[in-house]
């Protein structure tokens, strides 16, 4: 069991000391320890994704070229090892050291939560009841108190796998059969025509090495998040099936908008697109167990003004791509980033509106026509049809098909 962190180391250190209490206390359960040999060596650009402070031992950090001693409960230890940005510094230990590593993703969300958290509440059009609920939920999101969905287990072993430089096809294989469901599907992924599936495939290792370790741990994330679009209370089990009939449809969509674009990765659009409203996982759970009483209408407000909040929260706890996180949170914006080169959020935007303009979904709410954003002229694609329709995805049909069954959706 990882060692607990005590929240008061964070008091002291610079920047996070800014944060309250509470969002500290949310820091420090996600913080573990980082021990170092004298003569072993850390490397900035290895390391971006964390905050790491010095808490015992020395260290010396080489910074442009000077070398510069860092001795821990000096005020130089208040500070992150190493500056924001600054790639080609690294450190090595003195002495036996013990670092604290903080995850830097989720402090940058907390602290924009906690600038923003007044603006957010004020700003949410909902009645005085409805507001103070808002307000009660949003406090159990910042404080850490809303249970988060975690990522299945062998999409975490795979995430963990991928950074070991020496990894191989045999060990991947063997992290993917803990898991039947995924064994399957990306057998059957493998075998598809849109991988090139001509020759045979005999085993999992024969398909890693045909769809390559980036695909293949896409892929296995993207499978095995059915698990987490689960619910033990019988009220919103048909809610949470909506919720990712609709996500499977958009990240289909997604992949064949990639596949269109320049520049895009179709496996990464697709798991974007699953992922665009995961916040509303832990808050329908939430929301069922303490409020079973509340009107859906009530109950679909609060979803679609929190879910980015939570969905933020879920990426950066299982530390998938910050992209990801700007689509869950600039998704519903409609009229974003004009004058921007595409993105991601891009394509699961034109890829929302396009599934809502042709899924029959009354409860759509005011939206645009997905061919009047930004989004769909920056993507450069042609006019839709008098139905509506675009080509690209008529002549994909048997593509969408094949990922909505992949990931086990309706393909009705």
């Amino acid at each position: 069991m990882a060692e607990r962190i005590d929240p008061a180391i964070l008091d002291r250190l610079t920047p996070v000391a800014e944060l309250d209490p509470a969002a500290r206390e949310h820091l420090a359960r996600k913080a573990v320890y980082l021990e170092l040999a004298p003569g072993e060596k850390l490397q900035a650009a290895d390391t971006t994704r964390w905050m790491l402070y010095l808490l015992e031992g020395k260290v010396s950090l080489f910074s442009e070229g000077r070398p510069l001693i860092i001795e821990a409960h000096g005020p130089r230890a208040q500070q992150p090892v190493f500056g924001s940005g600054r790639l080609r510094e690294y450190a090595t230990a003195l002495t036996e050291s013990r670092l604290l590593r903080l995850d830097r993703n989720l402090y940058e969300t907390l602290i924009r939560q906690q600038t923003e958290s007044g603006y957010e509440i004020r700003e949410t059009p909902l009645s005085e009841m409805e507001s103070g609920l808002f307000g009660a939920i949003y406090q159990r999101i910042i404080t850490g108190q809303l249970v988060l969905p975690a990522l299945p287990e062998v999409a975490m072993r795979m995430q963990a796998a991928m950074n070991d430089p020496e990894i191989d096809a045999a060990r991947l294989a063997r992290i993917v059969q803990t898991d039947m469901a995924v064994t399957g599907g990306l057998l059957k992924a493998a075998k598809s025509a849109r991988y090139g599936g001509s020759s045979p495939i005999h085993n999992v290792r024969d398909a890693i090495v045909r769809l390559g370790f980036d695909t293949t741990r896409q892929l296995v994330t993207a499978i095995a998040l059915k698990q987490v679009f689960r619910t033990q209370i019988p009220a919103i089990r048909q809610r949470m099936h909506a919720l990712w009939e609709r996500s499977v449809h958009v990240s289909a969509l997604s992949h064949i908008l990639a596949r269109h674009g320049q520049g895009f990765d179709a496996e990464h659009a697709m798991l974007a697109g699953l992922l665009h409203q995961v916040g509303m996982v832990p808050l329908l759970d939430d929301l069922a167990r303490l409020h079973p009483d509340l009107p859906e209408e009530e109950r679909e407000q609060i979803l679609q003004h929190l879910h980015p909040v939570v969905g933020e929260l879920v990426i950066n706890d299982w530390g998938l791509d910050a992209d990801i996180v700007q689509v869950i949170c600039e998704g519903g914006r409609w009229d974003r980033n004009g004058t921007r080169p595409p993105d991601y959020c891009d394509v699961v935007l034109v890829a929302q509106l396009y599934y809502l303009a042709h899924s029959g979904d009354a409860a759509r709410g005011e939206i645009p026509r997905y061919d009047q954003v930004p989004a769909y002229t920056k993507l450069g694609l042609p006019e839709p049809d008098r139905e509506l329709k675009l080509d690209l995805f008529e002549e994909a049909r048997e593509e969408i098909r094949e990922v909505l069954d992949l990931l086990g959706a309706s393909t009705a």
